[in-house]
């Protein structure tokens, strides 16, 4: 089986999380899959290293700065279609083969339409809802995910697989050297609640200010907020000041790669308290590095976290703030955390995504029979 990748986002040198999932499985399916092929499509040179390069991959390069996917990788998908396209960060080309696999990673833009502009909302439901109605087999990355898709977009679950995402191998207990180092780098307290997260309205932060302001903690704990700000920073603001907590809220806006284990590991807890995650890859990480946990009770979290965290009702201002006392007060959350993140691995998520491959190839794989080539508008 020939297996076509619309790799165009893993080469990006900024990265999102959905663009490194990609990546993650990617370099895993390459690594491994001893049956089948790969014709990866990218719209820049894959730069060495990368990924693993072997016989059974091949590249094609899609030089084109606009249309890329709808243009370019359509005319390939006409001139020479795969047997099965993949699409793990983006979505279907117009033109589509007769087998496909694409990732939906959450329908998030349906609990908070605001934080979306209105064409691009209307592009990312036009996508979810043609993923859904044509392509052989979807891959999300969370249970969560699975039943909004059915329940919302009434989408069959046995066209459904979930393939977790894992954490890098950077992310794990940090020595006290290093938790002393980045404490002194960014001022922090020797106490502290840690939220990392872009801040927006869904990560549900004045509630998780109010409860830190009434929360009996350690004295002069202090409130991380980490992540860069877009729509709703300004009522976090005002939450700050009316809480009178500007003295003990220090934000950083950016924080990079090697320094975030060592925030995490010397975070008195680690609060994700958000309305709705798809995912929620700052828990995974928060487990991971040993910090105690509190997150929220909707979306993903309750199936990330487990028992190794403790879990709140989002929208109860008192429930957060016990949330936060009993993670201070409980120990044992700080060696639960790394054995609950190790069951989450990329290999996993690769063997999970490779069957999605094979389901779609085979002539049995539950969808009706389609053309080579398929239109939006069929």
């Amino acid at each position: 089986m020939l297996v076509g990748v619309d790799a165009s986002r893993v080469t990006r040198a900024q990265r999102t999380g959905t663009e490194n999932y990609s990546l993650h499985v990617l370099r895993e399916l390459l690594a491994h899959d001893q049956r089948n092929a790969y014709r990866l499509y990218l719209s820049q040179p894959l730069p060495d290293g990368l990924l693993p390069l072997g016989p059974r991959m091949t590249t094609k390069l899609i030089r084109l700065p606009r249309l890329w996917t709808q243009l370019g990788l359509s005319t390939e998908m006409v001139i020479s279609p795969p047997d099965v396209l993949f699409v793990p960060s983006h979505v279907l080309p117009l033109v589509t083969p007769w087998r496909s696999v694409v990732v939906v990673y959450d329908v998030g833009h349906r609990f908070f339409p605001r934080a979306h502009g209105v064409l691009e909302w209307l592009y990312v439901e036009w996508a979810i809802r043609r993923h859904v109605r044509i392509a052989t087999r979807l891959l999300t990355i969370s249970e969560s995910s699975k039943r909004d898709l059915v329940r919302l977009y009434a989408a069959d679950p046995s066209r459904i697989d979930v393939a977790y995402p894992a954490v890098d191998q950077r992310f794990k207990p940090a020595a006290s050297t290093d938790i002393a180092r980045v404490r002194a780098r960014y001022g922090l307290h020797e106490s502290y609640v840690l939220h990392l997260g872009t801040i927006k309205p869904r990560k549900n932060l004045p509630r998780l200010i109010r409860a830190f302001a009434g929360a009996r903690l350690p004295r002069d704990t202090q409130l991380v907020l980490g992540g860069m700000a877009t729509s709703g920073a300004s009522r976090v603001e005002r939450a700050i000041v009316d809480a009178g907590l500007d003295q003990r809220v220090r934000r950083l806006a950016y924080v990079p790669d090697q320094d975030l284990a060592a925030l995490y590991s010397g975070a008195g807890c680690v609060a994700i308290v958000s309305l709705y995650e798809g995912f929620g890859m700052p828990a995974l990480e928060a487990l991971a590095c040993g910090a105690p946990l509190v997150a929220s009770d909707r979306g993903s979290l309750p199936e990330i976290v487990g028992d190794a965290g403790v879990l709140i009702d989002p929208l109860d201002v008192r429930s957060i703030a016990r949330g936060l006392e009993r993670a201070f007060d409980d120990p044992s959350l700080r060696a639960l955390g790394p054995c609950r993140a190790a069951g989450f691995d990329w290999p996993s998520a690769a063997r999970v995504t490779q069957r999605a491959l094979m389901k779609a190839f085979r002539p049995d794989a539950g969808t009706l029979p389609r053309s080579p080539t398929r239109s939006a508008a069929s």
